[in-house]
């Protein structure tokens, strides 16, 4: 299913996506006549991701634009365990802070399968120290999944925060082999 809004002078659309941990919404804009993703919504414990969605686009209605199935089906085919390799052609990671666009790209670089502190990716941005700050970054994440921000976990092996909660994280994590602390 999709769903589309209009705001302003911009049309904002989003594919759902049925998994294991409910619906995963991609929510897209066109800009400069390419369609770019500007936020991956996850399902929420006993709250719709449509209900989310619409807190956030209250007209919206179904759409998808071609370009987008590819990442569409590999968030699905990720959720669902296989080893996918996101492409960024048309993720808006560029309507991000500038903190935040490093802390996001530095999480792209943890493999699969692995895991990193928040204090441990604060000093491989050259900001040690900053693992508060990091750790807002990654919570304020527009692109779960695609960034793998379940990746980071609490230097004392817990798992900490996740916007999908963190039986998903945890979940995420042991779906790529990862057995990680509660």
């Amino acid at each position: 299913m999709s769903i589309t809004q209009k705001l302003g002078e911009k049309t904002y659309y989003c594919r759902l996506i049925a998994s294991v941990f409910g619906d995963v919404g991609v929510v897209w804009v066109y800009e400069g006549g390419i369609p770019l993703i500007v936020r991956v919504v996850l399902p929420q414990k006993d709250v719709p991701t449509t209900g989310t969605i619409r807190s956030n686009y209250p007209d919206i209605a179904e759409d998808l634009h071609k370009d987008l199935e590819e990442t569409c089906e590999d968030i699905g085919a990720f959720l669902k365990g296989a080893c996918v390799s996101f492409s960024m052609k048309f993720v808006g990671i560029d309507l991000c802070r500038y903190f935040q666009r490093k802390v996001l790209f530095e999480t792209m670089r943890i493999p699969r399968g692995s895991v990193t502190s928040y204090g441990s990716l604060a000093k491989m941005i050259f900001a040690p120290g900053a693992a508060r700050a990091v750790g807002s970054a990654l919570a304020g994440n527009p692109f779960p999944i695609i960034i793998p921000c379940h990746r980071v976990v609490r230097s004392d092996g817990y798992v900490g925060q996740f916007g999908g909660g963190t039986d998903v994280k945890k979940a995420l994590l042991r779906m790529e082999g990862v057995e990680i602390k509660m």
